[in-house]
């Protein structure tokens, strides 16, 4: 595998001779498919091609593919020293393109974290989730600073970061995306994201990447 980093212009330049594709575009479901749809045409038959997903479980995408033995979920996870990442099937991945992405992570020193069933949120992301959720509406309903939710997390677990601290490393923006479609997949208001979220989200106070979050960054 060659540590070469090439820059394409296009889709089908770049995967025209690519063995493995993990697409990682925003958390919107007919983007992706579109996406998939576009490599799908401009890949090699061989080429596995996976999404960086932290959420939509690739049985939602691989309809927009022919080689649906060939499609995985490789979700790698935006956190400092976690060199992790979730791997599952669509419905018809064979066990040749499931066994390949395995070793590929294993390859580049990721422990594959296996979903045996298909579930939103996948492995760490959904025990994650419950944390996010749950700091945002102490934050949101201001019971507590998000400063203390912080400080709590990184006392009980020993974890350099706290969930805010983490959410402005993956970005609000994307917080925000992933956190509506668990809401529009379960319809409870309770798993609705607060609006003081998305109202960070429309000023673009996005975290880290944009200096600005639920801290500020120089």
């Amino acid at each position: 595998m060659s540590g070469e980093i090439l820059n394409h212009n296009s889709i089908k330049e770049a995967v025209k001779n690519a063995d493995l594709i993990i697409e990682a575009v925003p958390e919107k479901l007919e983007l992706k498919k579109d996406v998939f749809s576009q490599i799908d045409k401009a890949a090699p038959p061989h080429a596995i091609v996976a999404t960086n997903s932290s959420s939509i479980p690739i049985s939602r995408i691989e309809n927009a593919v022919k080689r649906k033995d060939k499609v995985l979920n490789i979700h790698f996870y935006k956190l400092p020293d976690f060199p992790m990442a979730d791997i599952a099937r669509g419905t018809k991945t064979s066990n040749e393109s499931f066994n390949t992405g395995k070793k590929w992570l294993e390859s580049i020193d990721m422990t594959p974290l296996v979903l045996k069933k298909e579930c939103l949120g996948f492995v760490f992301n959904r025990v994650w989730r419950a944390i996010k959720k749950e700091g945002l509406k102490i934050w949101a309903g201001g019971y507590a600073d998000l400063e203390d939710v912080d400080k709590a997390w990184k006392i009980f677990t020993g974890m350099p970061l706290g969930p805010f601290e983490l959410m402005d490393i993956v970005g609000l923006d994307v917080v925000y995306d992933i956190e509506l479609m668990y809401y529009r997949e379960s319809g409870d208001p309770n798993d609705k994201p607060p609006n003081m979220l998305k109202e960070m989200v429309d000023k673009s106070y996005l975290g880290v990447k944009s200096g600005k979050g639920f801290y500020e960054y120089k």
